[in-house]
């Protein structure tokens, strides 16, 4: 018998048949070589102090390509131009803050009426009566309350409740005061002599 040739399968035939799916396994030379991956959480020096600019990390990338079984092109885009002009800084005009304070300070006030003006009470129809008769009394009192503390010419809130506060209506007596009652007498005593 004679040996006949044996002829070469054609390649479709000659080719392992692919798995179920139709995905064909990679071959090892198509393999990318495996990238080292850090799994260890990074330290405080690395997070905190040792900071990377942009071109220390692509270094650092450049480097680990290096050193892979095959290493890839490495192209980093060019750093796009954003100005040619010199950085002037940043010039602010100045500004003026303006703080209220929480105390206010101000002159003597000699007819003041607290229940009504600070405190806003209101007695109905005996309000204006009220009022006058306070303002009366103020005004025959004046040199009395002049040379009341002579020395002391300005006046702080900071003691009072403030406008709108529920204070109950008091009455506030007349502060005893040596120099105010000999103003006070003084002034009769003028007054009686220009006026007989």
């Amino acid at each position: 018998m004679s040996r006949q040739k044996q002829q070469p399968l054609p390649p479709d035939v000659a080719s392992p048949v692919p798995p179920l799916g139709g995905i064909r396994p990679p071959e090892p030379y198509e393999l990318p070589a495996p990238y080292s991956i850090q799994l260890e959480p990074p330290s405080i020096y690395r997070v905190a102090i040792s900071v990377e600019s942009d071109a220390q990390l692509q270094e650092r990338i450049r480097q680990e390509n290096r050193e892979r079984k095959m290493p890839e092109r490495i192209v980093f885009p060019n750093d796009p131009v954003i100005s040619t002009e010199t950085y002037q800084g940043r010039k602010f005009y100045p500004t003026r803050l303006e703080v209220a304070p929480y105390y206010l300070c101000h002159g003597r006030l000699y007819f003041q009426q607290i229940n009504f003006e600070r405190y806003g009470w209101g007695l109905g129809v005996f309000t204006p009566l009220l009022s006058g008769a306070k303002f009366l009394y103020d005004f025959v009192t004046w040199p009395y309350h002049l040379a009341t503390e002579p020395c002391r010419r300005f006046e702080y809130n900071t003691g009072w409740c403030l406008p709108g506060d529920p204070v109950p209506l008091l009455l506030y007596p007349l502060h005893l005061s040596p120099t105010g009652f000999v103003a006070e007498v003084g002034t009769v005593i003028a007054l009686v002599a220009i006026f007989p």
